[in-house]
């Protein structure tokens, strides 16, 4: 199995992440921890994972960190398509956490090109940049 960088299913892609974060219930991925009521990342990226199922995509396990620093992580996301023996990676998504409990939702291109809205999710609730 090959992995090529093909961005023919950017755009859905980042759609399909719109639609995860117009839908996300923020209280299903918030915890107390520290004195505050914070955002889990590894929730948020787990549930977004599940709903690109739908798509044929999925979030790669290979993180990328920012200037070396362990809160922006950018993954790879894959697209399968049917019937044939390569796997498409589409795009990346950054899922970076905040210092204050809050986390922050993006997708690039290959050349780090921002396609789509950032998404800052708080535990009150998204708000699309």
């Amino acid at each position: 199995m090959r992995i090529v960088y093909d961005d023919t299913m950017q755009e859905t892609m980042a759609e399909a992440v719109g639609e995860f974060m117009d839908a996300l219930n923020v209280e299903e991925i918030v915890r107390y921890e520290w004195g505050t009521d914070s955002v889990q990342m590894h929730l948020l990226k787990e549930k977004l994972g599940a709903y690109l199922e739908y798509y044929r995509m999925s979030i790669g396990r290979t993180v990328t960190h920012a200037h070396g620093i362990g809160n922006n992580c950018q993954y790879p996301v894959y697209y399968h398509p049917e019937g044939v023996d390569e796997i498409q990676q589409c795009g990346n998504i950054n899922l970076n956490s905040g210092l204050y409990g809050e986390g922050f939702v993006s997708c690039e291109d290959y050349n780090r090109n921002r396609v789509g809205a950032v998404y800052e999710v708080r535990a009150c609730g998204v708000v699309r940049k």
